[in-house]
């Protein structure tokens, strides 16, 4: 390209003025941990699973026992198709481990303060939308387990009464029928753009409020090295996972096609939903475990103001050792719900959910307040 053609093509489209601008040029605070790299790994999981995702839907057949075959299709006949399958498979697991350990690493080090409380509940409204578009694609698998849990779902839905009830028939076109699974493979989809976007809006909300750094350091090249090593890592542990575990954490009953005419013994959803499923059967009936999956959620929102401490200093040793309890608690949660139903496992759950909120509403104030005096 000649010096004169380079020359107009930046008067009108400054492609490269803005590429140096917001990658190459763009001070950064220096010394940042590499856990600040957590962002352009979810970033590029979800875009990398929204291409995966659009290759299995050119096979994908959404229907009651097409879905099921369509899926065996694409691992035994496609070319490759195993291996796209187990990419967006894994790609799932480490998305979920990356969103998990954002939301972590932002509660032990208090990023949900003021004046980032917007950040922080747009972090946690893309959890929530990864969480309900990780449930469609597992009740888009059709298998044994999924296909229960799906048909006790609509029922459920279809039974709640007003503006729920109609939000509820509208997305999963009422009880379970031949349609269902048409609506949840666009609500799959529809859904995976909005978090996309969400993820966006917290880019943006997360640069206005960041303080001003004292020592700044260009984006390129120091933390394109910084990232290129986190990224590195979190390819080899997908490698690892797509080629020997592709389906870690995920019900073996599940493997096997859907049996209108029998329940599997043990419902569990894969990992990364498991300590949610757990916290809905806290409270008995529907509404109850909408009730329950809601304030747990809700009391996350509250965290700016539940925190009493200065948003200016630094969370303390106790309450950093109450947050880790905290995740050792969820951890067990999930666990104990992947073990199946049995007394000990109930009476564990409810132990376990009970610290989980005493920990937002008892704790977490008593604390901060405390050391902040």
């Amino acid at each position: 390209m000649s010096d004169q053609t380079k020359s107009w093509l930046d008067s009108r489209l400054p492609l490269a003025a803005c590429f140096r601008a917001q990658v190459c040029d763009k001070p950064l605070p220096a010394n940042r941990p590499y856990l600040s790299a957590l962002g352009t790994l979810i970033t590029g999981t979800l875009i990398f699973l929204m291409l995966s995702g659009a290759v299995l839907s050119a096979y994908y057949v959404a229907s009651d026992h097409g879905a099921y075959n369509s899926i065996q299709f694409i691992m035994r006949n496609v070319n490759d198709g195993w291996l796209i399958r187990s990419f967006h498979a894994t790609g799932t697991t480490m998305l979920f481990a990356a969103v998990y350990l954002a939301i972590f690493h932002a509660l032990i080090t208090g990023a949900y303060r003021l004046p980032g409380e917007l950040v922080w509940g747009l972090k946690l409204a893309f959890l929530l939308l990864m969480m309900l578009v990780g449930y469609l694609g597992y009740a888009m698998q059709d298998g044994a387990v999924s296909h229960w849990s799906l048909h006790d779902v609509t029922l459920a839905g279809a039974g709640l009464s007003s503006f729920p009830g109609n939000i509820s028939n509208w997305v999963l076109g009422g009880p379970a029928g031949h349609g269902t699974l048409g609506h949840v493979a666009m609500m799959h989809g529809l859904l995976t753009f909005i978090a996309l976007g969400v993820l966006v809006l917290h880019y943006y909300a997360k640069q206005a409020v960041a303080p001003v750094a004292k020592k700044t350091v260009p984006l390129h090249p120091y933390y394109t090295s910084h990232h290129f090593v986190a990224v590195s890592v979190y390819v080899l542990l997908f490698a690892v996972l797509v080629f020997f575990a592709p389906h870690l954490g995920e019900n073996p009953l599940n493997a096997a096609p859907a049996n209108p005419l029998l329940v599997p013994a043990v419902m569990t959803p894969p990992w990364y939903l498991l300590p949610a499923a757990a916290v809905t059967h806290a409270l008995p009936g529907t509404e109850g475990g909408i009730v329950a999956f809601f304030a747990a959620f809700a009391v996350l929102f509250a965290m700016p103001w539940l925190d009493r401490s200065d948003p200016r200093s630094e969370p303390g040793f106790l309450y950093k050792l109450l947050v880790v309890i905290l995740g050792l608690d969820v951890i067990a949660l999930g666990m104990t719900a992947a073990a199946g139903p049995s007394t000990i496992n109930a009476i564990l759950m409810i132990i376990f959910i009970g610290w989980y909120f005493l920990h937002f509403l008892v704790l977490t104030p008593l604390v901060t307040a405390r050391e902040s005096k």
